[in-house]
């Protein structure tokens, strides 16, 4: 098998995956991955939906930006797709997707805290990426800086959704996964304290706690 199929058939499985998961609907979000046999990512184009992934409507993208011969228009989101791989060489895989608990707190401007040790451990902090001047969606301008940062895997985009990076797309997967959870998780921290009558804030707290533990 060519690199260029397995790493379709790499892409469609973890599309199907993030569908299955309800991390994504319909055809919002994106996702992409780095072809080893030439200077080139491939990327779920415009209008198809994560279900409906194949190996014939996926695009080939020059890391110039040139698109190979293709029935559909590119992804939105190309641009900071592409901006991500040139700027990190680590970064192999991209995963964005519009999950409801992590896109909630993106809606209500509010970053989503790593509370345990799994979160902590695997992203350390989910930073919060506004909006493009004029309250248009992110581009490379707004979220490059932020993954300039090598520590940096994981970030939440202000009324939009998330963004996971990684060596590999079942990496970049995981990480989608476990920034929803940590959404919800969070959520519930936060219902319980209320109904308890308990500062939500424990963060900071817990955070010490399991960085002692994992030393």
């Amino acid at each position: 098998m060519s690199d260029i199929d397995e790493k379709k058939d790499a892409l469609i499985a973890t599309a199907r995956r993030c569908f299955d998961l309800r991390l994504q609907t319909n055809s919002g979000g994106n996702l992409s991955v780095r072809l080893d046999s030439q200077d080139a990512i491939l990327i779920k184009p415009s209008g198809v939906g994560f279900n409906e992934c194949g190996r014939d409507n996926l695009q080939i993208v020059n890391m110039d930006g040139g698109i190979e011969p293709s029935p559909h228009r590119p992804s939105k989101d190309l641009g900071f797709h592409l901006g991500l791989y040139r700027a990190r060489a680590d970064i192999r895989a991209i995963v964005h997707c519009h999950s409801p608990w992590a896109t909630g707190y993106a809606c209500a401007g509010l970053e989503i805290p790593c509370l345990t040790v799994q979160s902590i451990e695997k992203m350390g902090r989910l930073p919060l990426i506004p909006l493009a001047p004029g309250g248009g969606p992110q581009t490379e301008r707004e979220i490059n800086p932020v993954f300039a940062d090598p520590g940096i895997v994981a970030a939440v985009l202000a009324n939009h959704g998330t963004i996971g990076v990684g060596p590999s797309l079942m990496s970049a997967q995981y990480l989608a996964e476990i920034i929803e959870e940590t959404a919800h998780i969070a959520y519930l921290r936060d219902a319980l304290a209320s109904i308890h009558g308990k500062r939500g804030d424990g963060q900071s707290g817990f955070t010490k706690t399991a960085e002692a533990g994992m030393a």
